[in-house]
């Protein structure tokens, strides 16, 4: 009886550890380094917000396009969709621009490297919910596999 109580709570430690090990690495995943959402930041003043607006809410209208067919700039906080797509396609879109006719979005890999994209996106998740960033790094991951 005392050798199944030990056994008990030796399985109970085991489950605890491998749960604590198991949400230290998740939210270690999704850390971030405030220098890069900082660095970000500055870029995104720099690049973006003349567009998408300086607190990230977009232009009026986003969801409707104009009389060209061309949709305005949309919100990079929760109420957009960018949350919705994987960090490689939001990066080649910040790299190569939107797909045109339906975006006036320009490309801004020949102004920025890798790193300073990356750090661009590392800002724009700053803004979102656990919900939006539990969502997009499951499509994330799905997209790499």
């Amino acid at each position: 009886h005392a050798m199944s109580k030990r056994c008990l709570w030796h399985g109970v430690l085991l489950v605890m550890a491998a749960w604590t090990l198991t949400a230290c690495r998740n939210s270690s995943e999704s850390a971030v380094d405030p220098a890069v959402i900082s660095q970000g930041k500055e870029l995104y003043v720099q690049y973006c917000a003349e567009c998408h607006g300086a607190n990230l809410e977009g232009q009026p209208n986003w969801k409707a396009p104009d009389a060209n067919g061309v949709y305005p700039a949309p919100p990079h906080d929760a109420t957009g969709h960018t949350w919705h797509h994987p960090d490689a396609l939001l990066l080649e879109i910040i790299a190569d621009g939107g797909s045109m006719p339906t975006t006036a979005m320009p490309g801004f890999g020949d102004k920025l490297n890798e790193e300073e994209m990356r750090a661009v996106l590392a800002y724009i998740k700053s803004y979102w919910g656990r919900d939006e960033l539990r969502f997009q790094g499951e499509v994330t991951r799905s997209a790499q596999r």
